[in-house]
């Protein structure tokens, strides 16, 4: 029987079914016949309703074996030709339920196995034709890897692409923040100076004026860590697109600078006490010379000549000794001020840097004017301390207009803040000198900002009669006429060891909800428990996680940790998991993991097979955590569950088996090992899902909720 053809089945199937009605038919014309005229009208009624019911049962006994043997058959087939195609599942070589379909079951096999084959050749030849290649990043890698500076290379919405050894020890020992790819670089570095840097490359490159900047498409920068713990020197480079017409992001390189900031800040705060003191005890010298000659003359006790000599003296070693003392003060501010980056500056960017930053969402409109300088200063405080005194003087006067003028003085260049309304008062502008600039830039005041460029702030009025506030600022030297003409830079060419430069062309969606699939960041997680019911006390002992960013498992990017649950683990859970009590003793507990691994998932989705269970054990310790995990969350279980049936079986295991994921026995029931082939199995479903219409966020969301539905309802049955 199972060597008859599908065509002859199907016929089979037809023919029955007419037999059964002729077989019917020719029954009930018998039991007619066979009565008497009498009670015909009964026999007819009588065999009518039998014919129905025998006819009925037939159809429906016919149409289950069609689909036990065709219907169900083939759609299974079709779902492992599906997972062939889009996930690289090979077909099973025997199914039982496949051996009355004829040739159409070997043929999805040879199928299946033509393009596995396929697959493998082409998988072959991309091998042989990178081999070279990857020699060479593989030495570029391996350069850049032992390099003792800071690498990073990060999206123009400051999402890091590429990180080296240097920078992510640097940065998550400082600040404990997870340094990954498609995290925020602000997440780590405080943000002012980044923003500040990247705007005006940007502005540079969009007015051409980087052909000609002695330093092109790059500018120094310096920043501190998120946790204020490091302080670090760097430099800024605008990567291009291949065709040089758009930026696509920038690289950063940097330094730790910690402790020689602090060792300037700490001989500026030195000397300028010493100063401080020698000037006192100077004037105090003097002042008693000054009396004790009056004394000798008035006594008499020396003479006039004597007395002229001796103060000519004192008042010689005074004005030698301060001007000591000033050339002091002067070294102590160039120690300072030498330590931050006095960068050559465009004055109409750094007006125009002003007169964008809004920093305090006010409704200003603002003039530009003046000369074109090129200026020496640190713009990115410079433009924080401008944009708060406007901000102030619009709360101070009511005024939402301004006028940034540059001027060009003998001395070197200011900065004018031109307003409407009397100026104002010299101890009000030195109370907001006094305030702290920004959080994004640091503990730091205007007071700051001025000492480390040596200058000062004043109001007055200019010659017009208009108020304004005035800053000084010094000339960049050389710089007055054009640099010559420079070529472009070139993209950064070398690709380290933690990178996907694919995320370059990744466009920023609307929403989440609305982003494809394959273009989030995920979070795959699994959970081990003392046992099975949270409800009577069970509590974790382990919580793992690994990043999927890009269509790649991120496996130098994990988490995972043990955790004390408070109770004893039973023997049973031990069997299953392998922890032991005395591998959790010391460890911490969930309310302090928690806040940990919140901070691991940022804003990715969050995934999980079976995700209602271990999203119970995060949600009963929000409490004692003092976070909540209110993510998107999906579920392997559920996706899978849309594409091959709630009849198939839906365990990991066996979701791996079906994609050849191979799980390590060591690691099958731990928290990462199972979080690593969930992530596997996810990244096979996306195929799947996509050849089915399921391609955002908020569609995957969607078939989940109605596999739930469906689910609840069977439960009801």
């Amino acid at each position: 029987m199972e060597r008859w053809s599908l065509r002859f089945r199907i016929f089979l199937f037809f023919a029955l079914i007419v037999a059964g009605i002729l077989a019917v038919l020719l029954g009930a014309g018998l039991y007619v016949a066979r009565g008497g005229a009498e009670d015909l009208a009964d026999r007819l009624a009588l065999a009518g309703l039998v014919s129905c019911f025998v006819l009925a049962g037939l159809v429906t006994w016919v149409w289950l074996k069609f689909d036990d043997h065709v219907a169900r058959p083939l759609e299974r087939l079709g779902a492992e030709l599906s997972a062939a195609v889009h996930a690289g599942a090979e077909v099973p070589a025997e199914d039982a339920r496949a051996r009355y379909l004829g040739l159409i079951a070997p043929a999805l096999r040879e199928a299946s196995q033509e393009l596995a084959a396929a697959r493998r050749d082409v998988e072959a030849r991309v091998n042989a034709a990178t081999l070279e290649a990857e020699r060479q990043k593989g030495r570029l890698e391996a350069v850049l890897r032992d390099l003792e500076q800071g690498v990073v290379i990060s999206t123009l919405d400051h999402r890091i692409l590429l990180y080296n050894r240097f920078a992510r020890s640097l940065l998550e020992s400082a600040n404990g923040a997870s340094c990954g790819l498609g995290r925020p670089l602000t997440d780590l570095f405080v943000a002012q100076p980044l923003r500040h840097a990247l705007e005006r490359l940007t502005r540079r490159f969009a007015s051409r004026r980087h052909e000609t900047h002695r330093d092109g498409l790059a500018a120094p920068f310096i920043s501190a860590t998120v946790s204020g713990h490091e302080s670090v020197r760097g430099r800024m480079s605008l990567v291009l697109d291949p065709e040089g017409v758009r930026p696509i992001g920038y690289v950063v390189t940097f330094d730790r600078v910690t402790d020689e900031l602090a060792a300037g800040i700490w001989r500026d705060r030195l000397l300028q006490d010493v100063t401080r003191d020698m000037r006192q005890r100077v004037a105090a010298l003097s002042m008693a010379a000054e009396v004790l000659l009056r004394r000798s003359a008035a006594t008499g006790e020396a003479e006039s000549g004597d007395l002229a000599g001796l103060r000519e003296t004192v008042a010689e070693e005074t004005r030698v000794l301060g001007e000591r003392l000033d050339r002091l003060d002067q070294v102590a501010g160039d120690l300072l001020s030498g330590a931050w980056p006095m960068t050559e500056v465009f004055s109409t960017t750094l007006l125009d840097c002003i007169a964008a930053r809004r920093s305090e969402g006010r409704t200003l409109t603002f003039e530009s004017g003046g000369d074109t300088l090129w200026l020496s200063c640190d713009s990115a405080s410079v433009v924080e301390l401008a944009d708060r005194i406007v901000n102030r003087i619009a709360v101070e006067t009511g005024t939402r207009h301004f006028r940034l003028v540059m001027n060009r003085r003998a001395s070197g260049a200011s900065l004018d803040i031109l307003h409407e309304g009397a100026p104002m008062s010299v101890a009000l502008l030195e109370a907001w000198l006094d305030e702290a600039l920004d959080d994004s830039l640091g503990a730091m005041t205007g007071h700051d900002v001025l000492s480390r460029h040596k200058t000062e702030m004043w109001p007055d009025r200019d010659e017009a009669g208009t108020a304004r506030v005035r800053l000084p600022l010094a000339l960049a030297p050389g710089r007055e006429e054009p640099a010559p003409r420079q070529a472009p830079l070139s993209p950064l060419a070398e690709r380290p060891e933690f990178y996907d430069f694919d995320l370059f062309a990744r466009p920023a969606p609307a929403s989440m909800g609305e982003a494809p699939l394959r273009t989030l960041s995920f979070v795959v997680f699994d959970t081990e428990t003392t046992g099975l019911e949270p409800s009577r006390g069970d509590e974790l002992v382990s919580i793992a996680g690994v990043r999927i960013v890009n269509g790649r498992v991120l496996r130098s990017e994990a988490f995972d940790t043990l955790i004390d649950p408070g109770r004893p683990i039973p023997a049973a859970s031990t069997r299953v998991h392998g922890i032991t009590q005395e591998m959790v003793a010391g460890a911490q507990a969930a309310g302090e993991v928690l806040p940990l691994f919140h901070r691991f998932v940022g804003d990715s989705v969050l995934v999980a097979h079976n995700a209602a269970f271990d999203m119970t054990f995060l949600t009963r310790n929000r409490k004692a955590s003092g976070v909540a995990f209110d993510q998107p969350v999906l579920d392997t279980v559920l996706l899978a569950g849309h594409l091959f049936g709630a009849g198939e079986s839906l365990t990991l295991d066996a979701l791996a088996e079906r994609f050849g994921i191979v799980i390590p026995q060591e690691a099958r029931h731990t928290a990462l090992g199972d979080a690593l082939a969930t992530a596997e199995v996810l990244l096979k479903l996306f195929g799947l899902l996509e050849a089915r219409g399921v391609v955002t966020l908020d569609q995957a969301i969607e078939v989940s909720n109605r596999q739930v539905s469906l689910r609840r309802r069977q439960k009801g049955y």
